[in-house]
């Protein structure tokens, strides 16, 4: 499953894009985490793999702007397995492994999007990633 973060301005916040490109489009999209006022704001969504580029482009032909969000990594050697992150964790991505050290659910993980175990961590041993793949961020058309 492919991850896009979707941004919208003050004007597109009151419109149902997000709802026109899933019946537009027949596409299975879950909505991971939304934050949006009278604004603007962000709407993380999980699509298939397969409709990546199309949804995408769809999105950009509404003026929205659309990114990848970046993932979360463990410094294990900065890491001392305090569990500050893991309590703070909205979504339970992390945990403890067998060897008490810190574990990321990568699927689970909502990314940059999120980011209160990079904030909160005293010893900055986690931080966002730049996704891979040679397109991380679509712009919005003009």
């Amino acid at each position: 499953m492919a991850r896009l973060l979707i941004r919208v301005n003050e004007e597109q916040a009151s419109e149902p894009i997000a709802a026109q490109i899933i019946i537009e489009y027949k596409v299975p999209m879950a909505i991971l985490s939304a934050h949006i006022n009278n604004k603007g704001g962000e709407i993380l969504i999980e699509i298939p793999d397969e409709m990546e580029t199309k949804i995408a482009d769809a999105f950009q032909r509404r003026g929205v702007t659309v990114t990848l969000p970046k993932q979360i990594q463990v410094n294990t050697e900065k890491c001392f397995s305090c569990g500050t992150c893991i309590a703070l964790c909205p979504v339970e991505a992390i945990k403890t492994n067998q060897e008490d050290t810190v574990e990321f659910n990568k699927e689970k993980c909502l990314g940059n999007t999120c980011s209160i175990c990079v904030d909160a961590c005293p010893a900055r041993a986690i931080k966002s990633l730049k996704t891979n793949g040679a397109n991380h961020t679509r712009k919005k058309k003009t």
